[in-house]
């Protein structure tokens, strides 16, 4: 009785592991274990994701694309590469506003260059290294180019000086002729002003000195003043 029980016992582990074989040894078996590889290999989707996405390419199709390295920009429908604008270098932090050019200007002596942009140079907008203005009537042709050749000279930056038709601001000249109008117009009006017009006929209003100027001048005019410069290698 104990040989035929184990007898039994063998032919029901021959039939329950029989049908998975079979399956192992055939093409359907074969096929399942290569798309499993495929999809755990490292450019496959993997995991759960992977029994849902595609297969071929070696990655899924939600899958996001390579990034790309700094300051560049691949198309991925025609594989071509566009190099991106970079930053204005840290050098131009030196400029952030206008005013630091029109200083420049006249730190490198150049007179000619400063009357022309403080005249005609009607400011559109001003980042470091770049430029956009409208020139007021009676601007030179090339002040533009002549500008950012002077800046790229004397930065060691190449700055971008553009013109525009309109939308400019009220040049330096134009303004400081404005404010000076204003302030005429006021002073003319003041009884001692008229006064002194009335008393004196032709008399003219040609410049005027505001509390601010005065106060500037008394503050210049208090610091000590050194009657010769010491030599610490003179001799006594």
């Amino acid at each position: 009785m104990a040989g035929e029980g184990a007898d039994g016992a063998r032919m029901f582990e021959r039939e329950r592991r029989g049908p998975r074989r079979g399956l192992r040894e055939s093409g359907i078996g074969k096929g399942c274990r290569q798309i499993h590889r495929v999809l755990d290999a490292p450019g496959g989707t993997g995991g759960t994701e992977g029994h849902h996405g595609s297969a071929s390419g070696g990655r899924g199709a939600g899958a996001a694309p390579p990034s790309q390295p700094t300051g560049q920009f691949t198309d991925q429908s025609t594989g071509q590469s566009t190099a991106l604008a970079r930053q204005p270098d840290t050098a131009l932090a030196r400029f952030p506003t206008f005013d630091h050019v029109i200083e420049l200007i006249h730190a490198n002596r150049d007179g000619v260059l400063n009357v022309e942009v403080k005249d005609h140079v009607r400011l559109v907008s001003y980042q470091p290294g770049r430029i956009e203005f409208e020139p007021a009537p009676g601007a030179p042709a090339d002040l533009a180019q002549r500008l950012g050749a002077a800046l790229q000279r004397w930065t060691g930056n190449r700055w971008a000086v553009s013109v525009v038709s309109s939308g400019g601001s009220p040049s330096i000249t134009e303004a400081e002729t404005a404010e000076f109008d204003t302030l005429k117009t006021q002073a003319a009006a003041h009884p001692l002003v008229q006064a002194v017009l009335g008393a004196f006929p032709g008399a003219r209003i040609t410049h005027i000195r505001t509390q601010e100027d005065q106060a500037a001048e008394a503050r210049a005019d208090a610091l000590p003043e050194v009657d010769e410069e010491w030599d610490p290698f003179e001799e006594d």
